[in-house]
C-alpha cells in the first residue's frame, strides 16, 4: 500500500525538547544569577509551559492555508483583485481612396511583438470610434489676449500646449482646422484629447472610493464649413474628458437642425479662420473655472483606445478532471478555453446560474457556480451546497478573457485588425487600415496575491473613512476622489466646521481657487462621511490682493534690465498659495511682515540695496506698522509690484 501524504508546511521545525533546551542555555546570557536549572525550579518549570505553547502555536499556524488566509479577507470584506488588462491607444489610418469608416466597440486587433516572433495577443477597441479622411492641420488658441498657434505642438512629441491659455477664461476658444470636411460623409466625429499631466499630481483617492466630481465648467462645440461664415452648434454625444480634465474621447454629432450660435462673448475668430475656405471645428468656454488651465499633448481624430482582451460568446466549456467518471458528480469544474477571465455569464441548459464567490451561503437548490478567474474555470455545487448540474447538462457561456502582465507589449509592435475581413460601417476594408500605437501597452496585472491582499487590507484600515476629529476632516477633504488638491485647512469655531480647500495649479497661477463643482465635489464627500449633527462649510481661500512698490539699488551688471522681474518674481514664489512660505505653500492666516520682504528682495543677486517697501491690501486684511493680518481662511496673491531702483554707477559692484 502506497502511503500518499499531504504537504504540510512547517514554520518552525524545532521540538518541544529542542524549544526548551535552547531556552535553558540562553539563561546564563540574561540571568546570570539563576544557576538553578533543575525540572524542581519554578522558573524552570515556567520555560517548560512556555516551550509547549510554542510548539502549540507553531502546529497551529502550520495549518493555516491559503484558503484560511482567504476567508480572513472575505470576513474583512475584502477579495482578491483579478487580473487587470493592458491598454493603449492607436492611430488609425484610412486608405486613401475612403472618405470615412466606423469601427464598433469589441473591434478585435492582433499584436506581434517584434522582439518575440512567436508572441501574439489579441486587443479590443474599447468603444466605437469614427474615421475621417480630413487631416487636421491647424490647431489655434484664441482669447483676449492674442492668438497663439498650437499646430507645432499638436503635431509633436514631448510639446504640450494651454488648449484655452493661461487663464482659459469665458469666451476662450480653441479651434481646429481641417483640409477637408469631417462630416462629409458621417454625422460624427470622434476626437481623443491626450490631457498633459506629466507637471501634475495624480488625482486623490480615497480607499476604493469612486469619483462624484462633475464639473461646473461647460465648453461648447461648434462647426463652420468653408463655404459658410456661420458658426453650427454641435452635440456632445460623449465627453469622456470630463470636460477637459483628463484624457479621454470626444463624440461629435452634427444635428440634423442647422441651428446658428452667436458666440457673442468669444473674441472674433483670427483673419486665419475668418478668411480660410477650409472646415473648422471651435470649442469655446461658456462657462470657465478650471482649477489647472487645459494643457494638451494633443488632440486628434482617428485614435482609439484598445484593451487587452477578448469577447467570447456561445462558448460550450470543457469538462476537466475525472474523465472516466459520470457526468453527474458534486463539484464538477469546467474549463473555459482561454484564460485569464475577467468576466463570464455561464448557462447551464440555457438557464442562467449566478456567481458567487464561495458555496458557504448556497443552498441545494441554488443556481451557483464559483469562478476561478486566473485558471479559467467554473466550479459547480455538490448538492448540499450548490446544485448539481444535470449528467447531460450543456454548460455554455459568454465571457471576456484577458489581463494579466503578457498585454504589456511594447511601442515597437506591429498591430493590425484580426479578422480582415471584419463586418465595417462605411466604404473601408480592414485589410487596408493601418494601425500604430501611441505608447507601449500598459496597466496589465496578474491576479493580486494574497500577501498583497492582505497588506493592501492592513494599509486600508488606517485610512479614516469618518469624519470626526480635525485631522480626519483635513484628510477627508484632501482625498476627494478625482479632484487634484493642494492644501486644506480645517477651523473650528462656534460650533462650525469650515474646511478652505486650495486646488492643485501650476505655479505661475497665483490665485488657485476652486471652482463650484470642485467645491460641490468635496463639499458631498465629507457630507457622506461627517457626523450627522455636524455642521459643515466647504469653501475655497478668501484671497488678499498686495500692491507691493519696493526702493532701492540695483547692481550695475543689471544696468540692462531684468531686475523688476526678478523682484516680482520673488515675491510672488515668497507667497504662493501651494509653493511660498517653507515650500509648502504660505500658511494660513500667517501674518506677512514688511521686514520679511525687505529681507527677501535683499537676498537677490540683481539687488544692491532696499531703501524701502510699501504694501497696500486689499479685502479683508489690517495693516499693522507694516505688517499685513489676515484671518485664518486667507492667503495672498501679488496684484501688482512697481519698483523704482536706481542703477550702481561705481567699479565695486558688490556689497549694501
Amino acid at each position: 500500500m502506497i502511503d500518499v501524504g499531504i504537504d504540510v508546511p512547517e514554520l518552525d521545525d524545532r521540538t518541544y525538547e529542542e524549544i526548551l533546551s535552547e531556552a535553558t542555555n540562553l539563561i546564563p546570557a540574561y540571568a546570570d544569577e539563576w544557576t538553578d536549572a533543575n525540572p524542581h525550579d519554578p522558573g524552570i518549570t515556567i520555560l517548560e509551559v512556555l516551550s509547549w505553547l510554542t510548539e502549540t502555536y507553531v502546529y497551529q499556524l502550520d495549518r493555516v492555508t491559503d484558503d484560511h488566509r482567504e476567508k480572513y479577507l472575505a470576513l474583512m470584506g475584502e477579495r482578491r483583485r483579478p487580473p487587470t488588462p493592458a491598454s493603449t491607444r492607436l492611430r488609425l489610418s484610412l486608405p486613401t481612396d475612403a472618405a470615412w469608416g466606423r469601427l464598433p466597440a469589441g473591434t478585435q486587433f492582433s499584436v506581434t511583438d517584434t522582439n518575440d516572433a512567436d508572441a501574439s495577443y489579441r486587443f479590443e477597441t474599447d468603444h466605437a470610434v469614427t474615421l475621417t479622411a480630413a487631416t487636421l492641420e491647424r490647431v489655434l488658441t484664441v482669447t483676449d489676449s492674442g492668438r497663439t498657434d498650437n499646430t507645432h505642438a499638436n503635431r509633436t512629441d514631448g510639446m504640450f500646449y494651454r488648449a484655452f491659455g493661461a487663464d482659459a477664461t469665458a469666451g476662450d476658444a480653441c479651434y481646429l482646422g481641417f483640409d477637408g470636411d469631417p462630416f462629409a460623409h458621417a454625422g460624427t466625429l470622434t476626437l481623443t484629447v491626450s490631457y498633459h499631466e506629466d507637471n501634475l499630481p495624480e488625482p486623490s483617492t480615497h480607499g476604493s472610493l469612486e469619483s462624484s466630481f462633475e464639473p461646473s465648467v461647460e465648453p461648447v462645440w461648434e462647426y463652420r464649413r468653408g463655404d459658410d461664415d456661420a458658426w453650427h452648434p454641435l452635440s456632445v454625444a460623449a465627453d469622456g474628458t470630463n470636460a477637459f480634465y483628463r484624457s479621454g474621447r470626444i463624440e461629435l454629432v452634427l444635428p440634423d437642425d442647422r441651428a446658428v450660435t452667436s458666440g457673442a462673448d468669444t473674441p472674433e475668430p483670427p483673419a486665419a479662420v475668418r478668411s480660410s475656405e477650409r472646415p473648422w471645428l471651435r470649442c469655446r468656454l461658456e462657462t470657465a473655472g478650471h482649477e489647472i488651465p487645459p494643457q494638451f499633448d494633443a488632440i486628434e481624430p482617428n485614435v482609439v483606445s484598445v484593451s487587452h482582451r477578448v469577447s467570447v460568446r456561445d462558448e460550450a466549456l470543457t469538462r476537466v478532471g475525472r474523465p472516466h467518471e459520470t457526468p453527474a458528480l458534486d463539484g464538477q469544474t469546467y474549463a473555459f478555453e482561454r484564460s485569464p477571465v475577467l468576466s463570464a455569464t455561464v448557462f447551464v441548459d440555457g438557464q442562467r446560474w449566478q456567481a458567487v464567490p464561495d458555496f458557504d451561503a448556497s443552498g441545494p437548490d441554488d443556481r451557483h457556480f464559483v469562478l476561478d478567474r486566473e485558471a479559467g474555470t467554473v466550479t459547480f455545487g455538490d448538492g448540499n451546497h450548490g446544485r448539481v448540474p444535470s449528467a447531460d447538462a450543456t454548460v455554455v457561456a459568454d465571457y471576456v478573457a484577458g489581463g494579466g502582465e503578457a498585454g504589456n507589449v511594447p511601442a515597437e509592435t506591429i498591430w493590425h485588425l484580426a479578422d480582415p475581413d471584419v463586418s465595417l460601417e462605411g466604404p473601408i476594408d480592414g485589410s487596408d487600415i493601418e494601425a500604430t500605437p501611441t505608447a507601449a501597452a500598459t496597466g496589465g496585472a496578474a491576479r493580486e496575491t494574497i500577501d498583497d491582499a492582505l497588506d493592501r487590507v492592513r494599509r486600508d484600515r488606517r485610512i479614516p473613512y469618518r469624519a470626526i476629529t480635525a485631522d480626519d476632516y483635513r484628510y477627508v477633504a484632501a482625498h476627494t476622489p478625482g479632484l487634484r488638491i493642494g492644501r486644506t485647512n480645517v477651523l473650528v469655531e462656534d460650533g462650525e466646521i469650515t474646511v478652505v480647500v486650495v486646488p492643485f495649479a501650476p505655479p505661475d497661477v497665483g490665485m488657485p481657487e476652486p471652482s463650484e463643482g470642485f467645491l460641490r465635489a468635496v463639499r458631498q464627500h465629507i457630507g457622506d462621511r461627517k457626523l450627522l449633527s455636524d455642521r459643515v462649510r466647504v469653501m475655497g481661500p478668501r484671497y488678499v490682493g498686495l500692491d507691493i512698490s519696493v526702493t532701492g539699488r540695483a547692481r550695475a551688471r543689471y544696468a540692462g534690465g531684468g531686475h523688476d522681474v526678478a523682484v516680482r518674481t520673488a515675491i510672488e514664489e515668497f507667497v504662493h498659495p501651494l509653493t511660498g512660505g517653507d515650500g509648502t505653500g504660505w500658511p494660513f492666516g500667517e501674518a506677512l511682515h514688511r521686514s520679511e520682504l525687505v529681507d527677501r528682495i535683499a537676498e537677490l543677486d540683481v539687488i544692491d540695496r532696499v531703501s524701502e517697501v510699501t504694501i497696500v491690501a486689499h479685502g479683508g486684511a489690517t495693516i499693522d506698522d507694516g505688517t499685513v493680518r489676515i484671518d485664518d481662511t486667507s492667503l495672498f496673491a501679488v496684484k501688482d509690484v512697481t519698483t523704482d531702483l536706481s542703477i550702481r554707477t561705481d567699479s565695486t559692484d558688490g556689497g549694501t
